[in-house]
Protein backbone atom coordinates (compact mmCIF):
# COMPACT_ATOMS: atom_id res chain seq x y z
CA UNK A 1 0.00 0.00 0.00
CA UNK A 2 1.15 3.58 -0.73
CA UNK A 3 -0.07 7.43 -0.01
CA UNK A 4 0.64 9.92 -3.09
CA UNK A 5 0.53 13.43 -2.76
CA UNK A 6 -0.44 15.52 -5.92
CA UNK A 7 -1.45 18.67 -7.00
CA UNK A 8 -5.86 18.07 -7.70
CA UNK A 9 -8.54 20.50 -8.81
CA UNK A 10 -11.92 20.22 -6.84
CA UNK A 11 -14.56 20.56 -9.15
CA UNK A 12 -18.36 20.76 -7.36
CA UNK A 13 -21.22 18.94 -9.17
CA UNK A 14 -24.16 20.27 -7.49
CA UNK A 15 -23.99 18.79 -4.02
CA UNK A 16 -21.28 16.49 -4.66
CA UNK A 17 -17.58 17.05 -5.55
CA UNK A 18 -15.23 15.33 -7.69
CA UNK A 19 -11.25 15.73 -7.10
CA UNK A 20 -9.21 15.79 -10.55
CA UNK A 21 -5.24 15.18 -9.68
CA UNK A 22 -3.85 17.06 -12.38
CA UNK A 23 -0.42 15.53 -12.75
CA UNK A 24 0.82 11.64 -12.27
CA UNK A 25 3.78 13.24 -11.22
CA UNK A 26 3.63 13.49 -7.18
CA UNK A 27 5.38 11.81 -4.01
CA UNK A 28 4.52 8.39 -3.28
CA UNK A 29 5.45 6.77 -0.01
CA UNK A 30 4.84 3.79 1.64
CA UNK A 31 1.95 3.59 4.49
CA UNK A 32 3.97 4.09 7.26
CA UNK A 33 6.30 6.86 5.82
CA UNK A 34 3.39 8.67 4.33
CA UNK A 35 1.28 8.52 8.05
CA UNK A 36 4.36 9.54 9.87
CA UNK A 37 5.12 12.48 7.00
CA UNK A 38 1.05 14.11 7.50
CA UNK A 39 2.07 13.40 11.58
CA UNK A 40 4.60 15.63 10.66
CA UNK A 41 2.62 18.16 8.80
CA UNK A 42 0.04 18.71 11.45
CA UNK A 43 -2.53 16.89 9.18
CA UNK A 44 -4.92 14.10 10.06
CA UNK A 45 -5.02 10.24 8.02
CA UNK A 46 -7.50 8.09 8.76
CA UNK A 47 -6.05 5.69 6.14
CA UNK A 48 -8.10 6.85 3.27
CA UNK A 49 -8.07 10.47 1.67
CA UNK A 50 -7.43 14.02 2.50
CA UNK A 51 -7.08 17.07 1.22
CA UNK A 52 -5.98 20.65 2.12
CA UNK A 53 -5.14 24.23 0.35
CA UNK A 54 -1.46 24.24 -1.19
CA UNK A 55 -0.27 27.78 0.74
CA UNK A 56 -1.73 25.96 4.00
CA UNK A 57 0.40 22.63 2.83
CA UNK A 58 3.52 24.69 2.03
CA UNK A 59 3.29 26.39 5.11
CA UNK A 60 3.08 22.95 7.02
CA UNK A 61 6.35 21.61 4.87
CA UNK A 62 8.38 24.94 5.59
CA UNK A 63 7.69 24.63 9.42
CA UNK A 64 8.51 20.75 8.66
CA UNK A 65 11.61 21.11 7.35
CA UNK A 66 12.85 23.76 10.02
CA UNK A 67 12.26 21.38 12.84
CA UNK A 68 12.40 18.32 11.16
CA UNK A 69 16.38 17.68 12.72
CA UNK A 70 14.66 18.32 16.63
CA UNK A 71 11.05 16.48 15.84
CA UNK A 72 12.06 13.30 14.22
CA UNK A 73 14.60 10.13 14.26
CA UNK A 74 15.50 11.58 10.48
CA UNK A 75 19.42 11.80 11.28
CA UNK A 76 19.65 8.30 12.31
CA UNK A 77 17.10 6.55 10.51
CA UNK A 78 14.74 3.54 11.76
CA UNK A 79 15.43 0.10 11.35
CA UNK A 80 12.88 -2.63 10.26
CA UNK A 81 10.92 -4.27 13.25
CA UNK A 82 10.18 -7.69 12.65
CA UNK A 83 7.94 -10.30 14.27
CA UNK A 84 7.21 -13.36 13.25
CA UNK A 85 6.56 -13.40 9.56
CA UNK A 86 5.64 -9.37 9.42
CA UNK A 87 8.36 -7.08 8.83
CA UNK A 88 7.81 -3.28 9.30
CA UNK A 89 9.95 -1.34 6.56
CA UNK A 90 12.75 0.68 7.83
CA UNK A 91 14.00 4.14 6.72
CA UNK A 92 17.26 5.06 6.15
CA UNK A 93 18.67 8.88 7.69
CA UNK A 94 17.88 11.72 6.01
CA UNK A 95 14.98 9.75 4.03
CA UNK A 96 12.06 12.66 5.58
CA UNK A 97 13.62 15.68 4.71
CA UNK A 98 14.02 14.08 0.83
CA UNK A 99 10.37 13.53 0.92
CA UNK A 100 10.09 17.01 2.54
CA UNK A 101 11.77 18.45 -0.21
CA UNK A 102 9.57 17.10 -2.94
CA UNK A 103 6.58 17.97 -0.94
CA UNK A 104 7.92 21.59 -1.26
CA UNK A 105 8.34 21.48 -5.06
CA UNK A 106 4.17 19.56 -4.97
CA UNK A 107 3.05 22.27 -3.03
CA UNK A 108 4.59 25.07 -5.29
CA UNK A 109 3.24 23.27 -8.31
CA UNK A 110 -0.56 23.26 -6.85
CA UNK A 111 0.10 26.61 -6.24
CA UNK A 112 0.79 27.65 -9.67
CA UNK A 113 -1.98 26.06 -11.05
CA UNK A 114 -4.32 27.50 -8.72
CA UNK A 115 -4.92 23.51 -6.88
CA UNK A 116 -5.22 21.54 -3.50
CA UNK A 117 -2.86 18.93 -2.50
CA UNK A 118 -4.61 15.65 -2.59
CA UNK A 119 -3.44 12.50 -0.47
CA UNK A 120 -4.85 8.89 -1.24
Amino acid sequence: MSITFAPAVVTALGDESVTHVLTAEGVNVNDRNGADLLTLLGLDFDGDYGETAAEDFLGRVLLAQALLDVATDDEHGRFAAREARWTECGRRPGHLAERLTELHEVALQAIERDAVISWS
